[in-house]
């Protein structure tokens, strides 16, 4: 059976490719998507070539997309916890169709949340892996560098869990966003001097936990300098940059005053319950679900744009060029599997 996909098949250039795909085997399902989201992380490194030139192994064409909302079609034998027609969020390419694992499909669509803001739920479950990381009680002050997706639902879900939250960020156009979302203490460090900013925010102390939610080297030394003694820096984002620079003071200051540097990643966990294993990706996913339907958690600020599949090349370009105002960008396949 023949489907159509969004391909990178060198730096800054994608294309939406015909191809075919085999009938699923045992574990797996055939899907036909409704709604694919991008992400201005590893997405972006591949269009770029950002990927290519850190990695010895990468090599192109590769299939863009991990995020997918779409219509359980066919089923491979073993999946008896699935049904045809079931709507489901998956780690599944920008496709039209195509086949997968049952690990990859993360969790049925509740049927009263939009199939839009249901995408963004695997993004919350990249977010929420800082809040697992964070040895957080109720009332830690929390400061996130970098308000992209990652960092606003960050934020949020740091504030559902009973942080007192300040974001920074050097765009006032997703510093805005991240006010809609329901951030009020937000802050451009173009416009104020970041330090005493934070240090009046914490009465001198610094913040119990840093989030570095950009992948930015430089940031990573910041965050150490912001925080406070004995407190927890947490790279949410992935470095992907080659850099030089000083780390002495940032290593003695880790050393001098006792500050934990952790990681924030989604793999950390399995995907679905596993025995002796505290939280799973499918489980971050249920309860995301909930908040999104009380309300608590918003999303629909961050959902900017949305293209055709056969607009792909447009959509990358959009992210690249324009950070600030494209947070993300949302294909929507439902013409494309009428026709």
């Amino acid at each position: 059976m023949a489907a159509r996909q969004i391909i990178a098949v060198a730096p800054y250039q994608v294309v939406l490719e015909e191809t075919d795909f085999q009938e699923p085997d045992k574990n797996e399902a055939l899907i036909k998507s409704e709604y694919s989201l991008t992400n201005t992380g590893t997405e972006l490194a591949v269009f770029t070539g950002l990927d290519a030139e850190l990695s010895e192994t990468f090599a192109y064409p590769v299939v863009q997309g991990r995020t997918n909302i779409g219509t359980i079609e066919k089923l491979g034998k073993g999946l008896d916890d699935l049904s045809l027609g079931d709507f489901v969020l998956s780690f599944g390419p920008h496709a039209s169709h195509f086949v997968i694992r049952r690990d990859l499909i993360v969790s049925k669509v509740p049927a009263d949340i939009e199939p839009q803001t249901a995408c963004f739920a695997r993004m919350a479950a990249v977010s929420i892996s800082a809040v697992r990381s964070a040895e957080l009680t109720a009332g830690d002050q929390v400061l996130i560098l970098g308000q992209g997706i990652v960092g606003n639902m960050s934020a949020q879900l740091f504030q559902i869990s009973g942080a007192q939250v300040m974001v920074v960020d050097l765009s006032d156009a997703r510093l805005e966003v991240s006010r809609q979302c329901g951030i009020s203490n937000a802050v451009n460090p173009t416009n104020v001097e970041l330090k005493a900013a934070v240090s009046d925010w914490t009465e001198g102390r610094g913040p119990r936990i840093v989030i570095e939610a950009v992948g930015e080297p430089e940031l990573i030394r910041s965050a150490v300098d912001l925080v406070a003694k004995h407190g927890q820096v947490i790279l949410l984002g992935t470095p992907r940059k080659s850099v030089a620079m000083d780390l002495g003071q940032m290593l003695l200051r880790i050393h001098a005053d006792d500050i934990t540097l952790k990681g924030g990643y989604l793999w950390d966990v399995p995907n679905h319950p596993t025995p002796r294993v505290q939280h799973s990706v499918s489980e971050h996913v249920s309860a995301i679900f909930n908040w999104l339907r009380d309300g608590r958690l918003t999303v629909k600020p961050l959902l900017t744009h949305v293209y055709s599949p056969d607009q792909c090349q447009e959509a990358y370009e959009r992210m690249q060029q324009d950070k600030d105002g494209c947070q993300s960008v949302l294909f929507d396949w439902r013409q494309e599997n009428e026709e």
